[in-house]
């Protein structure tokens, strides 16, 4: 399980509905496969939801590999393996959660 304080990036991706029965074996046995040679990711969790939006979870191993995971070779290359499904997705978005470093707290004076 992906803990509080471990960064992790979100992707999200649909393909059109005559192509979701390819692009779903393709996320499952190639995609997650790619992703989990990349450096630096700890975790690889996937689901579906209802609307047939495919999810990957990707945990790194901290904040401060996640610049080299994504820069790596490894990375480049699952990023390629992407372009095939240009043309057949409608929706794809990545996103990286990371904890942020503690705020000061200021107050007000009176």
């Amino acid at each position: 399980m992906i803990g509080e304080s471990s960064p992790f990036m979100l992707v999200r991706a649909r393909a059109r509905a005559e192509a979701r029965p390819r692009f779903a074996e393709w996320f499952r046995s190639v995609h997650l496969r790619d992703v989990g040679r990349i450096p630096g990711i700890t975790t690889i969790q996937s689901g579906t939801t209802a609307g047939g939006t495919k999810l990957g979870f990707y945990s790194f191993a901290g904040a401060d590999v996640i610049q080299g995971a994504l820069s790596s070779p490894e990375a480049s290359y699952a990023r390629g393996t992407w372009d095939a499904w240009s043309n057949d997705l409608e929706e794809l978005s990545i996103e990286i959660f990371a904890p942020l470093l503690s705020l000061p707290v200021y107050r007000a004076l009176s």
